[in-house]
C-alpha cells in the first residue's frame, strides 16, 4: 500500500513540476513579448520626438535667418545709426567688463 502511495505521490510531484515548468515558460514568453512591445513603443516615441525636434530646429533656423536679413537691411539703410548703436553697445560692454575686473 505504501508503494502505491509513493508512486502516486511521485506522479503528483512530477505533474506539479511539469505544470510549474509550463507556467514558467509562459511567464518568460509574456515577459519577452512585453519587452518587445516596450521597445516598439519607445521607438515610436523617439521617432515622434525626432520629427518635432527637427521642426523646431527648422523654425529656429528660419527665425535666425530672418533676423540676420533684417539687421543687414537696417545697417545698409542706416549706416551712421548702425555705427552709433555699435559704439554704444561696445561702450556698455566695456564698462560692464571693467566693473567685473
Amino acid at each position: 500500500m505504501t508503494e502505491m502511495n509513493s508512486s502516486v505521490g511521485g506522479m503528483s510531484a512530477q505533474t506539479d513540476r511539469e505544470a510549474l515548468r509550463h507556467k514558467a515558460a509562459a511567464a518568460k514568453d509574456a515577459v519577452v513579448e512585453l519587452a518587445g512591445e516596450a521597445r516598439r513603443y519607445a521607438g515610436h516615441r523617439m521617432s515622434d520626438f525626432k520629427e518635432h525636434a527637427s521642426g523646431w530646429a527648422q523654425g529656429a533656423k528660419q527665425k535666425a535667418s530672418n533676423a540676420n536679413e533684417n539687421v543687414i537691411h537696417f545697417v545698409r539703410a542706416n549706416p551712421y545709426k548702425s555705427l552709433a548703436i555699435a559704439a554704444g553697445v561696445g561702450f556698455l560692454a566695456g564698462a560692464l567688463i571693467k566693473r567685473r575686473w
